[in-house]
């Protein structure tokens, strides 16, 4: 598809962390927020203060796109049933985005001349009882490739298959765990930043307007969620 496409509505609570976007060939409004378990009621009011932020209408939307995991199951289901909700009452399509893409997408944005764009990226995210769904990505051009499957393993774990392998973890962590594995493990293991670990909706609806783009399948209704069980 060629021109410019109409706004994306992207939603994301594949974790602790929720964000919101809308985008139209860039991002015209962006929220990201400590969640916690509370996506239920602050996932709809997000969405109206980032619509109005832009000054735009729902039944202007072009479509929707929905972080479809792994993550938390509760989330999740907040994300995708509010999405799928919207998607039926405007007539809308859906662009089903795994989250561990949005995650590495994200580290695609340093320069070039970055060493860390010539390594292999470890996505990951925590999906309850101490495990994380994790994949490796490797660099193809401006964008990142799957390269493995997607597996739950132990923190501990996770960070010595980085180490070992020499990927980048880009991994969302609280403060106290960061300077933990900073002490522990020192240079052997790469983390990403905090702000680039860390899911946008506006990576996440850049990659749905890509797969638009692209001319891939997506105005289906039967949302598939990825849920990975520790």
């Amino acid at each position: 598809m060629s021109g410019p496409l109409g706004p994306i509505l992207a939603i994301d609570t594949s974790g602790d962390t929720a964000s919101v976007a809308l985008y139209r060939d860039r991002v015209l409004a962006e929220a990201s927020w400590l969640a916690g378990r509370r996506h239920s009621v602050q996932l709809l009011p997000a969405v109206d203060a980032v619509l109005d932020q832009a000054s735009t209408e729902k039944r202007s939307l072009a479509a929707i796109a929905v972080a479809v995991g792994p993550g938390s199951y509760s989330g999740l289901r907040v994300g995708i049933s509010t999405a799928l909700a919207m998607a039926l009452a405007l007539d809308l399509t859906i662009t089903q985005v795994p989250t561990l893409d949005v995650i590495a997408y994200a580290q695609t944005t340093f320069s070039t001349r970055d060493s860390r764009t010539s390594r292999p990226v470890r996505a990951a995210i925590h999906v309850g009882r101490g495990h994380y769904a994790t994949a490796r990505f490797r660099p193809a051009g401006s964008h990142l490739e799957h390269e493995t499957q997607i597996e739950a393993l132990e923190l501990g774990e996770l960070v010595e298959l980085a180490a070992a392998e020499h990927s980048l973890l880009a991994v969302d962590l609280d403060p106290e765990t960061r300077e933990h594995l900073d002490r522990q493990y020192g240079a052997r293991v790469e983390l990403a930043s905090p702000a680039a670990s860390a899911r946008r909706a506006g990576f996440l609806a850049e990659l749905a307007a890509l797969k638009i783009r692209r001319g891939e399948p997506v105005g289906s209704l039967a949302v598939e969620p990825i849920y990975l069980h520790s």
